[in-house]
C-alpha cells in the first residue's frame, strides 16, 4: 500500500549554501538537535515503508528562503513536493516554474496572514495547494477565510492543533487536516482518526509526520502511529488515509 508522509521538514548540512535562519521563538530547537537533511529522510522513509512525501518549508530554520526545499524537490522530483512560505506572493510564479506545489501560510504568531488576499488568489491561478500553520485562536479568521474562498483548497497542519473542536468547521468543504502526531497523541489515535473521520470524512485527511520537527521517537513508530490509527478500518480506507487524500492534492507524487 503506497504510503504519503505530507508534512516533513529537512535541513541541510552545507550551512554555506543553505545558512541558517533560525526564528526566536520556542519550538525551533529541533533545527540544532534533530535536523535531517533530504537524503536522511528517504533512508528514514524507506525503512519505515514510507514512498512519498512533501516537503513543507521549515519556518523555524530557514524563514521564508526555500533554497533547499527547491533544491531537494528538484533532486528527488519523483519523491518530494515541496510547499514554500513567502513574504511577497509575487514570488509564487518563479517557485511554481521551478516545481514548488504549494504554499504554506505561517499564523502561529498572528491570523493577518490568513486574509492575504493576493496570496489566495496567485494560489488559485497557479494550482497551488494551500497550507496553513496555525493556532485555535485564529481558526476563526481561517474559516472566514475558506469561506471567502470555496474554490481554493487549504491543508490545515496538525487540525490546527485543535483536533477536539475542529469539527466545528467540517462544513467548510475546502477544509483539509493534516492528521499528525500531535494530533494523535491527543487521546487513543484510532478513536481520534474515527472521529475525525466521521466529521470530515476520511476523503479529507491525510497523514504527516512532521519529522523532524517531531523527533521524540524514530520515523518509523511515527509511520507506525499512523497505520496503528487506521488498522480497523478497510483496506481501501486505509489507503485513503495513507496516500489517497494526499495524492488527490499533490497528484505529481502519484
Amino acid at each position: 500500500m503506497l504510503v504519503v508522509d505530507t508534512h516533513t521538514h529537512v535541513i541541510s548540512t552545507d550551512h554555506e549554501k543553505y545558512p541558517l535562519q533560525v526564528a526566536d521563538y520556542p519550538g525551533v530547537e529541533w533545527v540544532h538537535e534533530a535536523p535531517v537533511t533530504a537524503e536522511e529522510l528517504l533512508a528514514e522513509m524507506a525503512g519505515a515503508g514510507v514512498d512519498r512525501a512533501v516537503l513543507v518549508q521549515a519556518q523555524g530554520g530557514y524563514g521564508t528562503d526555500n533554497s533547499y526545499v527547491v533544491d531537494a524537490r528538484a533532486a528527488y522530483p519523483e519523491t518530494f513536493s515541496a510547499v514554500a512560505i513567502v513574504d511577497d506572493p509575487g514570488e509564487l510564479d518563479a517557485l511554481a516554474a521551478v516545481g514548488v506545489g504549494g504554499v504554506r501560510f505561517f499564523a502561529i504568531g498572528g491570523g493577518g496572514p490568513l486574509q492575504d488576499e493576493a496570496t489566495w488568489d496567485i494560489a488559485r491561478r497557479l494550482g497551488l495547494r494551500v497550507s496553513a500553520a496555525t493556532v485555535p485562536e485564529y481558526l476563526p479568521a481561517l474559516g472566514e477565510a475558506l469561506a471567502a474562498h470555496p474554490d481554493v483548497i487549504l491543508a490545515l497542519d496538525h487540525c490546527g492543533f485543535a483536533p477536539e473542536t475542529i469539527g466545528e468547521y467540517a462544513h467548510l468543504a475546502n477544509l483539509y487536516l493534516k492528521v499528525t502526531p500531535h494530533v494523535l497523541d491527543a487521546g487513543d489515535p484510532a478513536a481520534m482518526l474515527e472521529r475525525l473521520a466521521e466529521q470530515f470524512g476520511l476523503n479529507r485527511l491525510m497523514w504527516g509526520s512532521d519529522y523532524s520537527q517531531t523527533h521524540d521517537r524514530p520515523y518509523t513508530e511515527l509511520a507506525e502511529q499512523a497505520r496503528a490509527a487506521c488498522a480497523a478500518m478497510s483496506s481501501s480506507e486505509q489507503a485513503q488515509f495513507l496516500s489517497g487524500t494526499a495524492l488527490a492534492l499533490w497528484p505529481e507524487l502519484a
